[in-house]
C-alpha cells in the first residue's frame, strides 16, 4: 500500500513538472521572437545597378605629362541595362597647367638663348561614348556597422579629342587638331545610399597632338600617343527602388 501511494505521488510530481515546462517553452518565444522567423533562408540581392540611369560630375588630371598637365573638369551619362553592364557617354573639358619642367626648360633656354619660345599645347576637350562591364560586386562594413556596396568595373570606348594648334616665336605653326580617340581603362564605385555614389576611374586615351616645339623651335607633325587620364566624382542614381536578384 505504501509502494503504490510512493508511485502514485512521484508521477504526479513527474506530470506537473511536464506540465511547467511546456508552459514554459510556450512563453518563451512569445517574449523573445527571431527577427529572421518566417523569412527565406537566402534573402535576395538588391541590385544596385541594373535598370537604372546614372548622371555624374566629375573633376581629374592627365597623368604623366612632360610640359602641360590638364586638369579636366566633366560629366558623364551611364544607362546600366543589366547589373554588369552599361553603355554611356562622357564629356571632359581640359584646363592647362605649367608643369616644373617647362618651368625649368624656359629659365634655363632663356639665358642663352632669347629668340626661343617654349610653346605647347594642352588638351582641348575629350568627349565620346562607351561600354563598360562590372565583373566584381559586393559589399563591406564601414566601421563594423554602416553596410556598402562596391564594384568594379572596366571601360571600353571611343570618341574624339581637340588640342589648340601651337605657334612658335620661328613662325612655324602647328594647326588644331581634332582626331579619334579610342580608350580603355577601369575604375570603381562605392555606394554611399541608393541614388549616391563615389567613384573613381583610370582610363588611357589614344590622341593624334603635338605636345611641343622642338628645340629648333619648330612644331613637328601630330603624334599618336596614350594619355593617362585620372578622374574621380559623384553620381546620382534612378529612380531610388532597387531590382531584386532572381
Amino acid at each position: 500500500m505504501v509502494v503504490a501511494r510512493l508511485f502514485a505521488s512521484l508521477a504526479l510530481s513527474l506530470a506537473q513538472g511536464a506540465a511547467v515546462g511546456l508552459a514554459l517553452l510556450h512563453a518563451v518565444p512569445a517574449q523573445a521572437d527571431d527577427v529572421l522567423e518566417g523569412t527565406p533562408v537566402v534573402r535576395r540581392n538588391s541590385l544596385y545597378r541594373a535598370g537604372r540611369q546614372e548622371i555624374g560630375v566629375v573633376f581629374g588630371t592627365s597623368l604623366g605629362d612632360p610640359f602641360v598637365r590638364n586638369l579636366v573638369p566633366g560629366a558623364h551619362y551611364d544607362a546600366h541595362l543589366t547589373d554588369w553592364l552599361s553603355i554611356g557617354a562622357d564629356l571632359l573639358v581640359g584646363i592647362g597647367v605649367d608643369t616644373g619642367m617647362k618651368a625649368e626648360i624656359t629659365t634655363k633656354v632663356g639665358k642663352h638663348n632669347e629668340t626661343f619660345d617654349m610653346q605647347t599645347s594642352r588638351l582641348a576637350l575629350l568627349a565620346g561614348g562607351h561600354a563598360s562591364v562590372a565583373p566584381m560586386s559586393g559589399k563591406f562594413m564601414l566601421l563594423a556597422s554602416l553596410p556598402l556596396h562596391w564594384d568594379l568595373h572596366v571601360n571600353l570606348g571611343a570618341g574624339v579629342a581637340s588640342t589648340p594648334g601651337i605657334t612658335a616665336s620661328s613662325g612655324g605653326k602647328a594647326p588644331p587638331t581634332f582626331s579619334v580617340a579610342p580608350w580603355v581603362g577601369g575604375g570603381g564605385r562605392i555606394f554611399l545610399s541608393r541614388v549616391l555614389a563615389v567613384t573613381a576611374d583610370l582610363n588611357s586615351w589614344f590622341i593624334s597632338r603635338t605636345l611641343s616645339v622642338d628645340r629648333n623651335n619648330q612644331p613637328p607633325g601630330a603624334a599618336f600617343a596614350g594619355q593617362l587620364v585620372f578622374t574621380a566624382g559623384v553620381s546620382f542614381f534612378v529612380p531610388p527602388d532597387l531590382r531584386r536578384a532572381e
